[in-house]
């Protein structure tokens, strides 16, 4: 109990704030550590989950090999689609007669 005579009453309110200020930063740091660690915790999971496919062998893992291939075919279509007209009416080549682009 000392400790507690020799505290001059004009730092009362200083304590006061830094002991706010501590919890302040407490619970800062507490909600960064949980946002950090969902964000690693997805990151992980994803290469769980790619290391699992890959140790399941040929059989296991052809199905998903030919689904992300047949993405990548659908989304190069609409690419297709969204950009051809322009580079057909740029560059009119034998391609854009073909798919019907120009006129």
């Amino acid at each position: 109990m000392d400790l507690l005579q020799n505290i001059d009453p004009a730092h009362l309110p200083y304590i006061a704030a830094g002991c706010a200020l501590l919890c302040i930063v407490v619970f800062v740091i507490g909600f960064l550590l949980q946002a950090v660690s969902g964000i690693f915790n997805v990151a992980l999971g994803l290469f769980e989950l790619l290391i699992d496919l890959l140790q399941g062998g040929p059989v296991a893992w052809c199905g998903c090999v030919v689904l992300l291939l047949g993405f990548v075919a659908f989304a190069g279509g609409i690419f297709l689609l969204l950009n051809a007209p322009e580079s057909c009416a740029a560059h009119p080549t034998r391609f854009c007669q073909w798919f019907g682009f120009l006129p």
